[in-house]
């Protein structure tokens, strides 16, 4: 049987090496919200950068149409022309 103070000891052990672990884990978990904080910040500044440049841009409203005397202006033109290419 184990005497107390082997037993106090072996206690003091384990609970030192479960501080250990657990500052360890503090750690890496600082340094991986730093690498989180890092990485949604470049996510947002390249979501920033394509949604500048990749934003549709507003189509021009069309030139105004042209009015049923311009319309046939043009096709009697257009028929003079290819009159003249007609033999």
């Amino acid at each position: 049987m184990s005497t107390p103070n082997h037993q106090l000891q072996t206690l003091l052990d384990s609970v030192n090496r479960l501080l250990a672990s657990h500052q360890a884990m503090r750690s890496e978990l600082h340094e991986v919200k730093a690498k989180w904080t890092a990485a949604e910040e470049a996510l947002r500044r390249a979501q920033a950068t394509n949604g500048a440049t990749q934003q549709p841009s507003t189509p021009t409203p069309p030139s105004s149409a042209l009015s049923a005397s311009d319309v046939d202006a043009l096709v009697e033109e257009i028929d003079s022309c290819i009159a003249l290419l007609k033999p």
